[in-house]
């Protein structure tokens, strides 16, 4: 092959990674789509904390803007009897296709994480598309992830920081961290259900999900989510995006994964483990997963996307209850035993 044939193939496949505008056709349907998405959801959540008496045993959050992002509030955990010590922080982005839901959706995993884990979690908020488009959330985080690290009434232990998310909350957070401002100030990243390749297609994700897997509650809206998110002319290759593409040094050592078996992101989520894995460390074989170093993968079989957030009825939420804090607490005794040893 000629080098004018692989520069041709080469230019040809970059501008493929390219988000071009669609259609005009398209641009109104994605306009209506994202809008009553949002507006469906922010009802869905009004009424459900309007009617829903809040949960006894979740810790009350002090509720926090800072100078850097004023109109953001942020939410603090902290457990009962941690005053004067010094103890691991958590940062968590919640999910919500980069559009909607805020830092209250994930008070329970929040709280308990606070509480069974004597760590100060801070819920950290940003801008929603299709307002504040790519790359704003991520400017968002690791500005106020910034704010949090230098906020002395904390009283935290700078050496024992993670952070992590849930969904798109989760590709904020692996996307912020390689900013130079926080990389070396966060020791350990945790992905819930994450997407993490924006490169790939629909098609392709939807392909590796099990024939048994039934409907994906992601396929009609994945695509008018992204387009809301990604401005034209982004690659989607760019690991601000796509954290998948991202320099290995520029993500913490310390990383778990976990993907939901029946979800088309679970198999992305796979695949950066396995990449990240340090291959010179043993592999140690878990139940539903492995452990490779400071890396850590886990599939929760016969899980869909937001399996910890969506609500079930009778014995199917005990069920989905008991597995999901079972999870969380793998989760804090991971932190425990390595970033926050």
């Amino acid at each position: 092959m000629s080098l004018s044939t692989v520069s041709t193939a080469t230019a040809v496949e970059e501008q493929e990674l390219i988000l071009l505008p669609p259609a005009n056709y398209l641009r109104l349907a994605d306009f209506i789509g994202i809008w009553s998405f949002k507006a469906a959801i922010a009802f869905s959540l009004r009424l459900r904390r309007t009617f829903t008496r809040r949960p006894k045993h979740l810790l009350k959050p002090e509720v926090k803007a800072y100078p850097i992002r004023p109109l953001l509030k942020n939410r603090i955990f902290r457990p009962r009897g941690s005053e004067n010590k010094r103890i691991p922080l958590y940062l968590d982005l919640h999910g919500g296709g980069w559009a909607v839901a805020d830092p209250e959706t994930d008070d329970e995993f929040c709280s308990f994480l606070a509480q069974n884990f004597n760590s100060i979690v801070v819920s950290v908020n940003y801008r929603k598309s299709p307002s504040y488009k790519f790359p704003c959330a991520v400017t968002d985080v690791v500005a106020i992830t910034d704010a949090v690290l230098t906020d002395e009434s904390l009283e935290f232990d700078d050496s024992r920081v993670a952070m992590g998310g849930f969904s798109s909350g989760g590709n904020l957070a692996f996307s912020a961290c390689q900013n130079k401002l926080i990389r070396d100030r966060i020791h350990a990243l945790v992905g819930f259900y994450t997407g993490l390749d924006l490169a790939e297609s629909l098609e392709d994700k939807l392909s590796h999900r099990p024939k048994e897997a039934g409907k994906d509650i992601l396929k009609s809206s994945v695509n008018f989510l992204a387009r809301a998110y990604v401005p034209y002319g982004t690659n989607r290759k760019d690991p601000l995006l796509s954290p998948i593409y991202a320099q290995r040094e520029n993500l913490p050592a310390s990383v778990y994964l976990v993907g939901a078996e029946y979800d088309m992101l679970c198999h992305e989520a796979n695949r950066m483990a396995e990449a990240l894995a340090d291959i010179q460390s043993e592999r140690e074989f878990e139940q539903n997963g492995w452990r490779q170093g400071g890396i850590k993968w886990e599939c929760a079989r016969a899980k869909h996307h937001a399996f910890t957030h969506i609500t079930m009825s009778g014995r199917k939420e005990t069920d989905r209850v008991e597995f999901v804090s079972e999870l969380y607490n793998r989760v804090g005794v991971w932190l425990q035993q390595g970033a926050w040893a």
